[in-house]
């Protein structure tokens, strides 16, 4: 749950054919996303401003060339058919540190905006957390196994099929097999959310002592893993793991027509992103 105290902290990997044009706007998203967890006084706002500024120069020119070649290496794998499950993990925590640097490069600049809230500032970004977790709670209330499972098939594949142009009958059911063999965290995950959501509450509540809100922040957003319990994050890598397969063998089962599709649109971005990042000077 890295749904906190900004979006800032949620900066997400743009994709898609608007890449470019999205990123021109990722200011004015970002300043849209804060007020709707906390308004900042003047001074508060000068020192986000500032924040923002830097982090977005640091971000076009470093981390999305980061991102470009990671994207290259994995494209690379998927034409050669190379990809591997080791591969795989590693592509993955190679995502993860995407998100390390990213707040450990805002954190000395975000911690004194952090330490500033004042009580009513802070309980309403906490109020509006757990409306949060109530509104995902009540989306996913009532709904059988069953139903789960096919909402899951859905998005899956309709994301195979932005990427590949098509889904094959195969791949169809290479989705299914995945998602029937896939370990059901659903429940746990909530659980974990509003575990995550208590400690963030305490160190808001502890924010006068900025060593501890530091060493709390850190905790929360590098290291959420320890806030698991040991089931679930055996389900979590199990699950990873599937998933990795999963990617295996839809790659496997590509058509020439469907390779060529993932080509273009994986060549785009990684030109897009380069092109972002060279415009930094």
């Amino acid at each position: 749950m890295k749904k906190s105290f900004v979006p800032i902290l949620l900066v997400v990997f743009l994709v898609g054919c608007s890449t470019k044009f999205s990123y021109f706007f990722l200011d004015w998203a970002i300043e849209w996303r804060v007020e709707e967890y906390v308004t900042l006084d003047k001074s508060q706002q000068k020192q986000f401003d500032v924040l923002l500024d830097k982090f977005l120069i640091w971000h076009q020119k470093d981390e999305l060339l980061r991102y470009s070649q990671q994207l290259n290496t994995l494209s690379t794998a998927i034409e050669t058919q190379t990809v591997t499950p080791e591969m795989w993990q590693q592509q993955v925590t190679d995502a993860k540190a995407h998100w390390f640097r990213i707040f450990d490069f805002i954190l000395p600049d975000l911690l004194p905006i952090l330490a500033s809230l004042s009580d009513e500032q802070a309980n309403g970004m906490i109020e509006q957390l757990k409306q949060d977790n109530k509104d995902l709670n009540k989306k996913y209330a009532g709904k059988t196994q069953q139903e789960l499972l096919e909402d899951s098939n859905e998005k899956i594949l309709d994301r195979i099929d932005d990427w590949l142009g098509s889904v094959s009958t195969e791949q169809q059911s290479l989705v299914k097999k995945y998602n029937k063999q896939r370990i059901a965290t659903l429940d746990m995950w909530l659980e974990y959310r509003l575990e995550w959501l208590r400690e963030f509450q305490q160190a808001i509540e502890m924010r006068d002592d900025e060593r501890l809100l530091e060493q709390r922040m850190r905790l929360l957003m590098t290291s959420p893993d320890e806030l698991k319990s040991e089931v679930y994050q055996q389900h979590v890598d199990q699950n990873s793991r599937l998933f990795g397969q999963l990617v295996i063998d839809i790659n496997r089962s590509l058509s020439a027509k469907q390779r060529q599709h993932f080509t273009g649109k994986m060549e785009e971005l990684i030109t897009d992103l380069s092109d972002l990042s060279s415009e930094i000077k």
